[in-house]
């Protein structure tokens, strides 16, 4: 059965059943994979995807149901199933179909020169990055892994209050994790590219990048336990915004799970620090123009000079918070149920590079890779212990490459000891970016 008429059968038939106001949730895709291993292609993965969720208002609750299959078969039971899980929601939250916006901003979210791609091409580059890597330096004895993907989506949102959204997105990433040994000690390293053009894959950039990263933790060694001045290199800082993202999140602070409940206005971080969610952002990894609710998006400071001006909201939180949504309703799939995320989640940069921040430091840490974040850190006390590696900064500089040792604080306090931001904001593959920033004490383990 086709969409357009799927839909209007859809509609039809779930205001019969007694549903007030209905909504479509689809979505489609391809993904492909390709993984080179000892020059040669050792996996090659190529998936399509649809799915489609309904929801709709029966009796002032919402229910939910979702499919990957049009038929008339289907369109009986996804009703049936909505109108059973919104009789089973014991919570009296109002819930919304939303009318639409006036005006919806443009947003770079797909590139037409990744369109209708060469294969051939993608198997060549993968097989010269893993090439390259290997031939960098003689210490490199394995790749533990060297893949390219292309990803393509289209979603879309339709309801019975005429609204009617669509949006696609493509990416194209590499990347190549080498092994390097010295001294009958190994070390891996990470180089990685994403891409709208092909012809911006370069196979010895990417190689590099990931094999000098192995290189320069040779030598690593632990060092004493203390409190250091510390430098959260932007790729750590990141994972730990990452991990405390849901510290705002509306729905989870109005359930009493963030410290954050009720602190909009209140100093949360140093006055350095500026957060920011800007789904507007070209090309990134979490820009749309609409959030799933079907609501206009728009660039906003989360954290303003550290106070905290807002947390994220979808419809609900906003309604049960007086206020106007943040426009960050969203779904883990299609076949979920909306909740709340950022879109491209960063700290603002500042103005010193990261040579300046080690002058800045003259003597102490540089911590580059963060561990165990998802059993060592406690997003509602702030609390984290992380297996963490990096270099000991003397003198402004690099002296050594650090492991063996973990960092422990807590997260709200943390935010409110950075003393500089840093000037490389960056992504690494993710929504959630930062510059590097300068902590004036962290408490390290070691020997």
């Amino acid at each position: 059965m086709e969409f357009i008429e799927f839909k209007k059968l859809l509609f039809k038939k779930a205001k019969e059943a007694g549903f007030k106001e209905c909504e479509i949730y689809h979505t489609s895709g391809e993904s492909l994979s390709i993984t080179a291993y000892a020059g040669e292609i050792e996996q090659y993965n190529l998936n399509k995807s649809f799915g489609l969720s309904f929801r709709g208002k029966i009796n002032n609750k919402m229910g939910y149901s979702y499919t990957e299959i049009l038929d008339n078969e289907t369109i009986d039971m996804l009703i049936k199933n909505a109108k059973e899980a919104a009789s089973s929601i014991e919570n009296d939250d109002i819930q919304f179909i939303y009318e639409g916006d006036k005006k919806y901003s443009e947003v770079r979210t797909y590139s037409e020169k990744l369109e209708n791609i060469d294969t051939s091409k993608l198997i060549k580059l993968v097989l010269d990055i893993e090439k390259e890597a290997k031939n960098y330096s003689d210490k490199v004895v394995n790749i533990r892994g060297c893949s390219i993907g292309y990803q393509t989506s289209e979603y879309g949102i339709c309801n019975t209050k005429g609204l009617e959204l669509n949006n696609k997105t493509n990416i194209l990433t590499a990347y190549v994790a080498p092994v390097v040994e010295d001294n009958n000690e190994k070390f891996d390293g990470f180089g990685y590219k994403i891409a709208e053009d092909l012809n911006d894959i370069n196979p010895k950039e990417i190689a590099k990048q990931g094999v000098q990263k192995a290189l320069e933790k040779i030598g690593s060694k632990s060092i004493p336990s203390g409190k250091y001045k510390t430098i959260l290199f932007n790729k750590a800082m990141s994972s730990l915004i990452g991990t405390f993202s849901d510290i705002f999140d509306a729905d989870r602070a109005q359930k009493g799970l963030s410290l954050l409940k009720d602190k909009e206005g209140d100093f949360v971080a140093s006055e350095v620090v500026t957060i920011v969610d800007d789904p507007l952002l070209n090309d990134g990894l979490g820009s749309t123009p609409f959030d799933d609710e079907g609501v206009a998006t728009y660039k906003k400071e989360i954290i303003s000079k550290g106070k905290l001006v807002t947390l994220l909201h979808n419809l609900k939180t906003a309604n049960k918070a007086n206020l106007k949504t943040t426009g960050n309703g969203f779904k883990s799939s299609y076949s979920s149920v909306v909740n709340i995320a950022p879109t491209n989640f960063y700290i603002e940069k500042g103005e010193k590079t990261l040579d300046e921040l080690m002058k800045e430091v003259g003597e102490g840490l540089m911590v580059t890779n963060l561990a165990g974040l998802h059993s060592g850190a406690n997003s509602i006390t702030g609390d984290f212990s992380l297996a963490a590696k990096g270099f000991y900064i003397q003198d402004g500089k690099k002296a050594f490459p650090v492991e063996q040792v973990t960092v422990a604080g807590n997260y709200f306090e943390l935010m409110k000891s950075i003393e500089t931001v840093g000037s490389d904001l960056e992504f690494p593959m993710s929504n959630i970016g930062s510059p590097s920033v300068f902590i004036k004490e962290l408490s390290v383990a070691g020997k």
